[in-house]
């Protein structure tokens, strides 16, 4: 099982996690780019089933699943390409985001023991609110898989409160309505995080973080993950429309998640 992994991560060193859409850009790439990742200093992943309304994404996330989608990367292959992921990442924890509605059609005992024992860490369903999450948490429960709830910057303190109890990480969605690159706005989201704190559960923000200043901010005011997404997304939609070939891609890629986790440099990555 691989919710004790990410316990181990949550006490370690802060951690960045790019955010990829299995499939995207291709299977092959989706798994190199994962590879990339964490060979450049990430130190956990948040991983995305594609799906046709993505309504907690933005653009450049939908962008994505769009491609994934075209690509015939439906739940099934996306869980077999998060098992080719988890060993090509051994020791990483894997932060599975997926919609209710792809849970809910296998069964949310079946998706939650088929995510686990393909090396997902954790499960994040954003569209399935607290109240009616019963069932799902018990099904992650079951199968050994750690359970993750979202927060918004407007959730109340007693809702906080109740979200932390049956999460093994807060979710703080730095901003209210969907992912994406913001231009300003983030000392609010620092102090929003800084009240969030108050829940004594590791903190994960995410939406709108784009360069490793904000990163630095995250970790100082109290984040132990911070989630990029849209930014990386959209660097990956970008070069891989323009024809940049998938060592060109690879690397601009690993350049950009170095950068974000302050790190130094690595070896080369390839596709395969």
């Amino acid at each position: 099982m691989s919710a004790p992994l990410l316990r181990a991560a949550l006490r370690r060193r802060p951690a960045v996690a790019p955010f990829l859409v299995l499939g995207h850009p291709t299977p092959a790439l989706s798994l190199a780019l994962a590879r990339a990742a964490v060979d450049a200093g990430a130190g956990m992943l948040e991983i995305g089933l594609p799906y046709s309304d993505p309504v907690a994404d933005g653009p450049a996330i939908q962008a994505a699943a769009r491609r994934a989608l075209a690509a015939g990367v439906s739940t099934r292959p996306a869980l077999d390409l998060l098992a080719r992921i988890a060993a090509a990442c051994p020791g990483t924890p894997l932060n599975l985001l997926v919609y209710g509605n792809l849970a809910h059609r296998m069964g949310y005992d079946r998706f939650a023991a088929a995510a686990a024992e393909r090396g997902a860490s954790s499960l994040l369903v954003p569209d399935i609110p607290v109240d009616e999450a019963g069932p799902l948490w018990r099904a992650c429960r079951r199968a050994g898989l750690a359970h993750v709830e979202l927060a918004g910057p407007r959730t109340p303190p007693a809702r906080l409160r109740r979200l932390s109890r049956v999460s093994e990480f807060v979710y703080l969605a730095g901003f209210q309505g969907v992912t994406g690159v913001r231009a300003g706005g983030f000392d609010a989201v620092l102090a929003r995080l800084r009240e969030t704190a108050a829940v004594r559960k590791p903190l994960c923000l995410g939406f709108g973080i784009s360069d490793r200043t904000q990163v630095e901010g995250a970790f100082a005011a109290g984040a132990r993950i911070a989630v990029v997404g849209s930014h990386l997304a959209r660097l990956v939609e970008e070069a891989f429309v323009s024809g940049a070939g998938p060592e060109r891609l690879l690397a601009d890629y690993a350049a950009a998640v170095r950068r974000l986790a302050g790190e130094g440099s690595h070896g080369s990555v390839e596709a395969g």
